[in-house]
């Protein structure tokens, strides 16, 4: 009876925070569009052809980039999504562990499936959830870049909540260091998950107006998850009104492997010092702390400035 009572309350609760958010998200963006307009392109497409997209996490891809993909599989583009873990830590309560991962996997094949994209174009490297940071995947990286031609690659923002989205960044760090050569000319794009990276630190703002619905009915698959996404609306929308009040926007930080290793050898060469972040950041759930987590953001984000 009391989850009964929860689920028709929860949304009432949420609604009575719409106006308040709104208005807190219309300020934020008029305030700082001077800024936001010096340094983001706000485009309809993204430039690249071989597209590899890597998930911490079986729905990191779809909340951070899920209208990106859409566009690029629309045009015809090769998009691979690579997931580092195998989720072990976050499915549906009672599973073993085992019957977790299964289930995170047939997750994944059904949003493939939703995409038309290949189930070969779709990787489960197998790092435990949360251990990613001291997980090797260095040759599985350099396999799926060889063997595909990889020119673009999405990935998690460094500054974030999850330690397994940070990971991913110092996974393209040694990967620099090891293969130069190999990754010189490739293009990386840092998406935003559930600390977002906003419009005030990105440098692309994407317009997936014509996509959300899309995207929205994807998260549906993840069925595992008690998360229902409510954040994700919103943030796409503030996102959107850098072009108006009616669009939905992703936004990337664009940067090259050279730029990010040197990014990454200023600020995060230790990983202490992201450790100290994460326990300041905030993630955001839904309505509720949507005011909270976007000035924690502005607080503790202007180290992206630099990329």
């Amino acid at each position: 009876m009391i989850s009964l009572i929860k689920r028709f309350i929860k949304p009432l609760v949420l609604t009575m925070h719409t106006r308040e958010n709104k208005k807190f998200m219309r300020t934020i963006i008029e305030e700082n569009k001077e800024e936001i307009i010096e340094r983001n392109q706000v485009v309809s497409k993204l430039s690249g052809n071989k597209i590899l997209v890597l998930a911490p996490h079986v729905d990191d891809d779809i909340i951070g980039c899920g209208g990106a993909i859409v566009q690029y599989l629309r045009e015809g583009k090769d998009v691979h999504i690579a997931y580092l873990t195998n989720g072990q830590g976050k499915g549906t309560p009672g599973l073993k562990e085992e019957e977790i991962i299964e289930e995170r996997k047939k997750e994944a094949f059904a949003v493939a499936d939703n995409l038309g994209l290949p189930k070969t174009n779709l990787y489960f490297l197998e790092a435990r959830d949360s251990e990613l940071l001291t997980t090797d995947i260095h040759c599985d990286l350099k396999e799926l870049i060889q063997s595909n031609s990889i020119d673009t690659i999405f990935f998690p923002s460094i500054i974030d909540t999850h330690v397994d989205h940070y990971a991913t960044s110092k996974k393209l760090y040694e990967l620099y260091a090891k293969d130069e050569e190999l990754v010189k000319d490739i293009t990386l794009m840092m998406y935003e998950v559930q600390s977002p990276i906003s419009p005030i630190y990105s440098t692309i703002i994407l317009n997936i107006t014509r996509e959300f619905d899309i995207k929205k009915k994807l998260l549906k698959n993840y069925k595992s998850q008690t998360n229902k996404f409510y954040f994700l609306p919103i943030m796409n929308r503030l996102n959107g009104l850098v072009i108006d009040r009616d669009s939905m926007a992703e936004v990337f930080i664009k940067t090259d492997f050279k730029s990010f290793t040197n990014f990454v050898n200023q600020n995060f060469s230790d990983n202490e010092k992201y450790y100290n972040y994460k326990k300041e950041l905030v993630a955001h759930r839904d309505h509720r702390n949507t005011i909270a987590t976007y000035k924690n953001v502005l607080k503790y984000k202007e180290e992206l400035l630099k990329l």
